[in-house]
């Protein structure tokens, strides 16, 4: 699910948002200070982007950051998220390794940006991340002072879920800031459809899961306990 290519970026998602818990001793994730996940329209059965952000605080004292960090953004129920419907990239993995998202991919299947900061051994650092559609996922590449660094990470969707996985490598990289924003339409695509119905409290409901994991592969496990927190997103009844 996830390539890593290089020795320096995993800050993307930022995901950063879990005590350590009953994690296995001595790794951990950093506490939240804010989450958020915002369509950009609060109309039912409308098309609509999507707003990430996420900033938190380092792991404390002693505790290092996970290997991976699993971010799962559950939307309200009745939303509609299919990734293949935006301006796809065909490349190989190959390719994205030799040549990175932005030098492999037709101009037309960047679909978002954002950016990513955090903590890499002790210095701060800033990245800015280009969206990319890749075969039905999204590849979100790293790029610093304008240029590409051929190093991205994966989120793939799960029915109305949407799962990030970053790599921290090996808790070198402390994320701290992590934002992303992908628009609603893309021609006559729509990718992201709001719920047909708005709840009489006058919202609907995101849900975040956050979870240090030993790799973004398949067979990842758990190293940490998952902690969930959740946002109210306004509607129009």
């Amino acid at each position: 699910m996830f390539r890593h290519v290089g020795r320096s970026f995993a800050l993307g998602a930022a995901l950063l948002t879990v005590t350590a818990g009953t994690a296995v001793a001595a790794v951990g994730l950093g506490t939240v200070t804010r989450f958020k996940a915002q369509f950009s329209t609060p109309s039912t059965s409308a098309p609509s982007g999507l707003v990430l952000l996420t900033n938190g605080n380092p792991p404390r004292t002693g505790i290092s950051e996970a290997p991976f960090v699993r971010e799962t953004v559950i939307l309200p129920v009745g939303s509609t998220l299919r990734l293949g419907a935006l301006p796809q990239c065909r490349a190989s993995d190959a390719a994205l390794a030799s040549m990175g998202a932005e030098g492999a991919c037709p101009a037309r299947s960047r679909v978002g940006n954002g950016s990513a900061d955090g903590v890499y051994s002790g210095v701060p650092v800033h990245f800015d991340i280009a969206i990319y559609a890749v075969r039905g996922h999204l590849v979100l590449a790293a790029e610093q002072d304008g240029k590409p660094l051929k190093q991205y990470f994966v989120g793939v969707a799960h029915r109305a879920s949407l799962v990030l996985t970053v790599p921290t490598l090996e808790g070198k990289i402390i994320p701290t800031d992590f934002s992303a924003r992908i628009a609603a339409r893309f021609g006559a695509q729509v990718w992201l459809r709001t719920p047909s119905s708005c709840p009489e409290l006058g919202h609907w409901t995101v849900h975040g899961k956050f979870q240090g994991v030993s790799s973004a592969g398949p067979g990842a496990h758990p190293v940490t306990a998952a902690q969930g927190v959740r946002v109210h997103v306004a509607c129009k009844r």
